[in-house]
């Protein structure tokens, strides 16, 4: 087969340009350390990267989101635990104000310093978030979820929804409490407790009101329209214990006697309206809100639990996430050709075709130069 001189410069050109070509293409890959470039390159590991990248985009997403519910519930969290200190301290009170050596004006400065005690706990209840949105309030975000009425009463303008995010692919978390729960929960409403506690605390005890008392418990009949009256009874029976001698061989029996008195006066004094203003009135009713406050702070925990087992669920979520997110980028890198080894495969590879080029050239150059007339004379 005889080639002409110009289809020798058409195949060497083809030949080099080929080669000028591949050096193009392995020096992209050098210069952006990845192999696939194109969907061309590797159709398959390109639509599988794609997909995986996706993957990892909404990975990256469900995280934004989890540190966006942490940080709602961490403010959720800072108000219940203000909560929690304030009926603390309520609790206290109310043990301190049914100590019977309390004075009256003790009892109203404590009614006083508790008038601003309310304020703080209608702040904590209407606590907002950086965005300016309420934490208690529901879905109704914008709302201010507790504020007075007509009557002087502290009421709930929001709802019982709570705010969500999706924090993962299967995890939908609420991220606030509702307020009615917190504040009006287990039957109880802490503003009017509150409110009670104050007015109660008001209202000073007077010889004359406990004078009064003792008379109207002593000639308390129970049951109605028994004919007798357990308090007094009691008290005599008590009494005759009191002033007999333990060798008397009708103690047992006087003790025995007393003690059954002592239950049915207790069921009748439950029973009965202590005078207003007397000591009996005051540690009544203290008694009353002291149960109501143990029920309120139950509540309150309740809420402060749930909002803790979901910040610690945020935090394993948070790490798992972590864990896929090193998955699909290491399988992004396997299928794209980013790993330190596809490099140094991709810049031998370049080193050795610059080198099969040169070859080429110089071989080209050398054919190039024969010519029949060198061997004329």
């Amino acid at each position: 087969m005889r080639i002409s001189t110009s289809m020798l410069y058409q195949l060497s050109n083809t030949e080099l340009t080929s080669m000028q070509g591949s050096i193009l293409k392995l020096n992209q890959q050098v210069t952006q350390q990845q192999t696939v470039l194109l969907p061309s390159d590797d159709a398959v590991a390109a639509a599988r990267a794609l997909d995986l990248s996706q993957t990892q985009a909404l990975n990256d997403q469900y995280k934004i989101n989890r540190n966006n519910a942490d940080s709602s519930l961490s403010q959720v969290n800072a108000a219940l635990t203000n909560v929690t200190a304030m009926l603390t301290k309520i609790k206290s009170n109310i043990t301190q104000a049914g100590n019977a050596a309390f004075s009256n004006n003790e009892r109203a400065n404590m009614a006083t310093e508790l008038k601003g005690n309310l304020k703080e706990m209608l702040g904590f209840a209407n606590a907002t978030d950086a965005l300016g949105n309420y934490l208690f309030s529901g879905f109704k975000a914008t709302t201010q979820p507790f504020d007075y009425d007509s009557m002087g009463n502290i009421v709930y303008n929001g709802d019982q929804g709570q705010q969500s995010l999706q924090v993962d692919s299967t995890r939908n978390m609420e991220t606030s409490v509702s307020g009615q729960a917190v504040f009006q929960g287990a039957g109880q409403d802490t503003f009017k407790n509150m409110q009670d506690l104050i007015t109660l605390l008001q209202v000073p005890v007077t010889e004359a009101a406990n004078n009064a008392d003792t008379q109207a418990a002593n000639t308390y009949e129970y049951p109605a329209g028994s004919g007798q009256f357990p308090i007094q009874a009691y008290k005599t029976a008590q009494a005759a214990v009191d002033a007999a001698l333990p060798t008397d061989p009708n103690y047992g029996t006087m003790l025995t006697q007393a003690a059954n008195a002592k239950l049915l006066s207790d069921k009748a004094d439950a029973a009965r309206t202590p005078i207003p203003g007397s000591q009996a009135a005051l540690t009544r009713g203290l008694n009353k809100l002291g149960a109501a406050i143990d029920l309120q702070m139950n509540s309150v925990g309740a809420a402060t639990a749930s909002v803790g087992a979901r910040q610690a669920e945020i935090d394993n979520l948070n790490a798992t996430g972590d864990v896929l997110k090193e998955q699909y980028t290491q399988s992004v890198n396997d299928l794209l050709g980013r790993n330190p080894s596809d490099l140094a495969a991709n810049i031998s590879a370049l080193s050795l075709q610059q080198t099969y080029l040169q070859a080429a050239q110089k071989s080209f150059v050398t054919t190039s130069s024969l010519t029949l007339l060198n061997y004329l004379k």
